[in-house]
């Protein structure tokens, strides 16, 4: 057996006859790169041999050295292994320093191997980011380099003087016919005079010795035209061509999609002598590309464009019109209550109703227009050139609205269950002012929110306003997010008094120090708090805070008898671990636990009643009191009232705001005194500002009160010289 330097002695001797190395650009061999350029859709290639100390760089397609030492050399590794090399991440593995020095993260070569069986070389393509070819890729790859290797066998023949002209053109078919792709040669003038066996026995039929009007004759009628126009191209220019036909093949007459390649071989003198080129078949691969792109695309339930389809679309409309100057619209329809159709009717269902909806939102818009589905229960529809201003595409685009509202007015037949469903429709205008996509769709979703809160089955524009709001009230929820973590809250403290002027309790009431701002207003940051469920933290903070405030209190024999009220957000209630958490605050800062008054609300007792109870009443066990805040604005019942554990009633303030002018908020508040004594509950009022209503409050039996005739809201130091003037 020959030692492997034995065999690479025998290849570089081989490789010297050739007389390629150091040699200058060949057009010829610059086709085949563009080629594998092109059909791999890579931006770099190279033709290369490997002699004993480098790897030297015939043609190049993209920027790179023209050798590179062996040690460092990707395709040297490809020539000792004589097979081919794919590295999908080059970057990732054991060619990892090898590639990275050469900017190269994929990396896939075919060797050009001899007649012998010795590698010389390789065709190579490569992309500076990882990837992966597809079968007919790699296919179309070996082809190019069998073609590139007998090539370099016809430069070799001409180098060498052979006289036999026509032995290298045998050899080359030779070579053709153990392929298994369809190889082809053609005249200058573009006469197909050969084609490989594998063209017959695709297509069985046999040699009649004209290829060129057989395979006219196999290509699909649809094809014939547009592909003798590309060849015809390529002939009188002499550029690469490229085409992609379907081909009647013999076993069962159906055709297949065949993707040609073709390049001119030129002589010395620049004039095309011959031209060869391989059609590989790439049916499947283009059926599987289709169905990728149809995934990728469009959504796979109901066949609409999907969001990426329609950011294109969207993208492509916004510029035409801003261009044209006229006006398109974006719809953008949520289903109403569309939950409860897949909670009781399960997701099948649902999912048959989105088709049907689906077909209604087409029907009921131009074939121009586009409907999409975003996901879930949404659709986009973006109406084009619709109107010259505003006014004029407003006015179409509610004419479509409406179709949509009554289109979808109807039942639907959910496999045997009739349903209603209607939708909310929010509508933004585009065109002009020139907005990205992204602002566009939130537009027409702040559109479609107005919608529903108007009552939903109904259609909203976009309106500036509620923008403005939506971006004042995202800067908040970020500005609210850093204040928890930098500290901004504290707590003001106002004090209850009875008839006497003996303060009796106090009541805790978060404040927010803005660093810029200022104090912020409780009334702006407390709902959105809600909303986004930072009032967990914040409520937590108040809670901690307010119980060190009782302990503090405790310390003082003046204070040590005071009440501390706090308001517990619903959200904050109904939290399982909320018992245990206020048991652990009581217990970690040493509070009583009988000075401890939770503010609830109606609303937040009356949705889950038991739950409510049985947090009350563990809360209870340990002394700790309730308070219903703002009673007689909620869902004020005796059936409930009379269930849940309280210890007080605070009148709301919009009843004694109007004491002394309205008859009727005085009867309520009479009302509530009296219910309060017969269920053995004391009775505070809130918001007291006058000595009137005060006198009044008291006429009605009221002696607890709380408001600015008292004292505002104060900051823990100045309650304390407060408390200290007035016990």
């Amino acid at each position: 057996m020959l030692s492997d330097d034995t065999l690479d002695a025998a290849r570089l001797a081989i490789l010297d006859a050739y007389r390629i190395l150091d040699t200058g650009a060949e057009e010829c061999f610059d086709r085949v790169l563009d080629l594998a350029g092109a059909l791999c859709g890579t931006p770099l290639a190279t033709l290369a041999f490997v002699d004993a100390t480098r790897e030297w760089r015939k043609a190049t397609l993209g920027a790179m050295p023209a050798e590179v030492a062996r040690g460092a050399s990707l395709a040297a590794v490809a020539v000792d292994a004589g097979r081919e090399l794919i590295l999908p991440d080059a970057c990732d593995g054991r060619h990892a320093a090898a590639a990275r020095a050469a900017g190269w993260c994929f990396y896939a070569a075919m060797p050009l191997v001899t007649q012998e069986g010795y590698v010389l070389g390789v065709l190579a393509v490569m992309d500076r980011a990882p990837r992966l070819l597809a079968a007919g890729q790699l296919d179309g790859l070996r082809t190019l380099a069998q073609l590139a290797m007998a090539q370099l066998e016809l430069r070799r023949r001409r180098h060498d003087e052979t006289p036999a002209a026509a032995e290298p053109e045998q050899r080359l078919r030779q070579l053709a016919d153990a392929m298994p792709y369809v190889v082809w040669s053609a005249t200058p003038e573009g006469l197909i005079d050969y084609a490989n066996k594998a063209i017959y026995d695709y297509a069985g039929m046999p040699d009649t010795g004209d290829i060129g009007a057989q395979w006219i004759g196999l290509l699909h009628p649809e094809d014939v035209e547009p592909t003798l126009r590309v060849w015809g191209e390529s002939v009188a220019t002499g550029a690469v061509f490229s085409a992609e036909y379907r081909l009647l093949r013999g076993a069962d007459r159906s055709y297949r999609w065949h993707l040609a390649k073709g390049m001119p071989i030129r002589s010395a003198e620049g004039a095309i002598v011959k031209w060869y080129g391989t059609t590989t078949d790439i049916h499947d691969m283009k059926l599987a590309h289709e169905e990728i792109g149809r995934l990728a695309f469009y959504d796979t339930l109901t066949g609409l464009p999907n969001r990426q389809l329609l950011a294109d679309r969207l993208g492509h409309a916004v510029a035409l019109h801003a261009r044209n100057k006229r006006y398109g619209a974006v719809l953008l329809i949520d289903l109403d209550h569309f939950k409860l159709i897949n909670d009781t009717l399960g997701h099948d269902r649902g999912d048959l109703l989105l088709e049907l909806v689906a077909r209604k939102l087409v029907a009921s818009v131009a074939a121009r227009d586009t409907v999409s589905r975003l996901g879930g229960d949404e659709f986009v529809i973006v109406l084009e050139d619709i109107g010259l201003n505003e006014a004029q595409a407003a006015g179409r685009a509610a004419g479509v609205a409406r179709r949509i509202l009554e289109a979808l007015s109807g039942s639907f037949n959910l496999d045997g269950y009739e349903r209603h469903i209607t939708p909310s429709v929010g509508v933004a205008l585009f065109g002009g002012v020139v907005h990205g996509i992204g602002e566009l769709l939130k537009r027409a979703d702040m559109a479609m929110y107005q919608a529903k809160g108007a009552g939903r089955n109904t259609v909203r524009f976009f309106d500036p306003a509620v923008q403005a709001a939506a971006l004042a009230r995202a800067s908040l929820d970020a500005e609210l997010r850093q204040a928890l973590q930098d500290g901004q809250f504290l707590l003001h403290y106002q004090s209850q008094q009875d008839g006497a002027g003996t303060v009796i309790g106090l009541e805790a009431l978060v404040r927010w120090q803005h660093p810029q701002r200022g104090m912020v207003s409780p009334a702006e940051f407390i709902p959105l708090a809600e909303d986004t469920g930072l009032i967990l933290p914040l409520g937590r903070w108040v809670l901690e805070e307010a119980c060190a405030q009782l302990v503090r209190l405790g310390a003082v024999a003046g204070t040590a008898g005071m009440n501390l009220s706090v308001n517990v957000s619903a959200l904050q209630f109904r939290q399982r671990g909320f018992v245990d958490e206020v048991l652990e605050v009581l217990a970690r800062t040493g509070a009583d636990p009988r000075r401890l008054k939770i503010e609830l609300t109606e609303s937040l007792l009356v949705e889950d009643m038991d739950g409510a109870i049985e947090k009350m009443a563990r809360l209870k066990e340990h002394g700790v009191c309730f308070a219903l805040d703002d009673f007689g604005t909620g869902y004020s019942s005796l059936a409930y009232l009379k269930r849940l554990p309280l210890d007080e009633l605070k009148i709301d303030q919009s009843f004694v705001r109007n004491l002394h002018s309205d008859s009727r908020d005085l009867a309520i508040v009479h009302t509530i005194v009296a219910l309060g004594r017969s269920l053995s509950m004391s009775v505070i009022a809130e918001g007291v500002e006058t000595t009137e209503q005060r006198a009044q409050l008291a006429e009605c039996g009221c002696h607890h009160y709380q408001g600015y005739l008292f004292s505002r809201p104060l900051p823990a130091q100045q309650l304390a010289e407060f408390l200290a003037r007035r016990t």
